[in-house]
């Protein structure tokens, strides 16, 4: 509705946090369907490191155009997941939970029933992140037209610095919040009012 609607001009997304993956897709879908309008989408962020994960970097990569600050920079992206097992604590409150697995991959009652992982389970985790790692290089790979090999090197040399983001095609421009404001509003009418 914003890409059609004439008095949204462009589109800024301030990036920073912890983001689920599941709905950095649903964002970046929005962030893609508004670029298709032609009007000018930019994505700011004081950094890519320090709790700001590889959802939150494809999300930016959404963007027509990634700005930094000056002294960010782009920390270890990868993809983690985390299991608590809590048979444990089952064990010492006397609960005995009864679940029938049907196959060595169906581990979702593990976290009862054990109280560690089985090697299908480390399996099926390590499938299901490599598969997540897998779309999102693919993804800002072609965002930042970048080929996917050179895009893991980049990945596997983190953390780099700003300028060296910048020179690796990983963000375009280097700037504070009020520049990355500034150079949008220079680009669109002069009427227009940026909220």
């Amino acid at each position: 509705e914003a890409g059609e609607d004439p008095r949204v001009v462009g589109l800024i997304v301030k990036v920073g946090g912890a983001l689920p993956y599941a709905s950095m897709q649903q964002l970046r879908l929005g962030v893609k369907k508004f670029a298709a309008s032609g009007k000018p989408t930019v994505a700011w962020a004081e950094s890519f490191d320090r709790g700001v994960n590889l959802a939150a970097y494809a999300l930016a990569t959404a963007c027509a155009e990634v700005w930094l600050q000056p002294g960010g920079g782009i920390g270890p992206l990868g993809v983690g997941v985390e299991t608590t097992f809590i048979r444990g604590t089952l064990d010492k409150l006397g609960i005995e939970p009864q679940f029938e697995q049907r196959h060595e991959y169906k581990n979702a009652a593990d976290v009862l029933t054990r109280k560690e992982m089985t090697p299908a389970h480390r399996e099926a985790l390590e499938r299901l992140t490599a598969s997540v790692f897998d779309d999102a290089v693919d993804e800002i790979a072609a965002d930042r037209k970048l080929d996917a090999g050179r895009l893991r090197e980049l990945i596997d040399a983190a953390p780099l610095l700003a300028n060296q983001a910048r020179d690796a095609g990983l963000v375009d421009r280097l700037g504070y919040r009020d520049e990355a404001y500034a150079a949008l509003r220079a680009r669109v009418p002069a009427k227009a009012q940026l909220l």
